[in-house]
């Protein structure tokens, strides 16, 4: 079993360290990252919080063979993930390799668990109503009644503090009898389980399809970048509608969204290469940043430090 509490000032590192998911992490809250990541891994589940300081936009790939279920303790405002906002008594639900898209505010604290999903199935298959059961085959999120929240939260965040202090003693059959405490509490949760919680369901989802539909099509035009226009032509929208759609779901104007997501990914390659295999200038220039002074001043307003004080890889 692996466990470990650690601290990060880099949106990947952080999301490169949780094990088991495909995924990548996107600043876009302005000034220097501050994250918090605790957690537990072993082969029959998982165990994770974070805690993010600034907005970050995370997407990629659940873990295969896994359920993973999530929830919200705390955000300055209600997170978007898969089109709907996170409710404060929603769960969010993931399954096998799903592919995932993210929009954490500023102070977003998660609390995810993972199974293995072809036994948690089956033994839902034994105990939880069909209605249950449906929506543990389809739905995004769950709306479970507070008490139940209380009550698997207090189920599950001792096993959680104790595991991050006692795994190297964790036997095999330990983690069985682990693995079967968690899945009662997940079995409790989905029984109290009322329905899929969809919040302002039709405009947020236009809104995230155009936010997600915008990125796609910035990321295939990294080094001749588009402009607003370029993307309510291609996307047959106005210049209001797609405004609003970054505002509702991002919080911030198009033109700063998708300029930060390709800061990160210079970012991102400035970490993952040596000063001398890659110099600033060109990891500006692959992703359409040609005027070095104005890339260095957004570089330094959304991470809190210039480019060349990025710690590069090693040599």
């Amino acid at each position: 079993m692996f466990a470990e509490v650690r601290s990060f000032n880099d949106p990947q590192q952080h999301a490169g360290s949780i094990l088991g998911w495909r995924q990548v992490y996107d600043q876009l809250g302005r000034g220097s990252l501050s994250t918090q990541l605790q957690q537990v891994s072993s082969e029959r589940f998982q165990i994770f919080q974070e805690v993010l300081d600034k907005r970050v936009v995370q997407h990629g790939h659940a873990p295969k063979g896994r359920l993973c279920l999530a929830l919200v303790l705390s955000s300055a405002c209600a997170p978007v993930v898969q089109k709907h906002e996170v409710g404060a008594h929603s769960v969010v639900l993931l399954r096998d390799g799903e592919e995932f898209l993210l929009h954490a505010p500023e102070g977003t604290h998660f609390f995810a668990v993972t199974v293995d999903t072809v036994r948690f199935a089956r033994l839902a298959a034994l105990e939880l109503p069909q209605q249950q059961l449906d929506l543990l085959k389809s739905a995004s999120q769950i709306d479970v009644p507070d008490a139940a929240l209380k009550r698997f939260q207090q189920q599950v965040y001792p096993m959680f503090q104790h595991l991050l202090q006692a795994s190297a003693g964790i036997s095999t059959a330990a983690e069985r009898l682990l693995e079967d405490g968690l899945i009662d509490a997940l079995l409790d949760l989905f029984g109290s389980a009322r329905s899929e919680c969809r919040g302002r369901h039709g405009n947020l989802a236009v809104s995230s399809y155009l936010v997600k539909k915008s990125q796609e099509l910035a990321l295939d035009c990294v080094d001749e970048p588009l402009s607003v226009l370029d993307l309510c032509e291609r996307l047959r929208v106005s210049r209001r509608t797609l405004q609003n759609s970054f505002q509702v779901v991002a919080g911030i104007p198009p033109v700063e969204y998708l300029r930060n997501l390709r800061l990160n990914a210079v970012r991102r390659r400035l970490a993952s290469t040596t000063t001398g295999a890659c110099g600033v200038g060109e990891a500006a220039a692959q992703m359409g940043f040609y005027h070095l002074s104005h890339f260095s001043r957004n570089y330094r307003g959304l991470f809190g430090e210039y480019p060349s004080e990025t710690r590069r890889a090693a040599g």
